[in-house]
């Protein structure tokens, strides 16, 4: 979260806008390394010799599934130079003639803000011809904050959030 508002004050003072970007089934992407073997849940019937399924992809769950594709997401950079950042892992950026450009990403959640805006928008162009994504344009809702760009700042508040918690207390 401090990486997160660390880049809201940036772009706020500077001035960039922020881009988000959402990979569809970003595990899928993975490339299965290892033979990984589940056990079929108990309320499927299965013969006895289909107790065990090998899987041909990763899923949601398994413990390596973010590690690999976090391996694949930045497999598909290399000709944009990026450096990840050594205080959050989940920080890239790239310094151009033009400026700088920062990428964020939280499991298939990204989001790119920067000065170079030709660059950005090469970057964008490029994920979206590697991966499924879906663009959302201005930044509004990340990891349970919801921001609000306005004329004299940007404004952070968990609004969606607490109504999310209250509506799960039943109360």
């Amino acid at each position: 979260m401090t990486t997160v508002r660390t880049i809201l004050a940036l772009t706020t003072s500077q001035g960039w806008s922020l881009r988000q970007m959402d990979v569809k089934n970003a595990f899928l992407h993975g490339d299965l390394k290892e033979e990984i073997y589940i056990s079929l849940p108990p309320d499927m019937v299965v013969t006895p010799s289909l107790e065990v399924c090998r899987l041909c992809q990763y899923l949601y769950g398994l413990k390596q599934a973010s590690y690999v594709w976090f391996d694949k997401f930045c497999s598909t950079l290399p000709g944009f130079h990026f450096t990840q950042s050594q205080f959050d892992s989940s920080l890239l950026f790239c310094k151009t003639f033009a400026g700088i450009v920062l990428l964020l990403i939280y499991v298939n959640d990204i989001v790119i803000t920067g000065s170079d805006i030709a660059f950005l928008t090469q970057l964008q162009q490029h994920l979206k011809a590697s991966f499924h994504m879906k663009d959302h344009g201005p930044l509004q809702y990340f990891l349970g904050l919801q921001v609000q760009f306005t004329l004299t700042g940007t404004l952070l508040h968990q609004h969606k959030y607490t109504e999310e918690v209250i509506l799960l207390a039943g109360l």
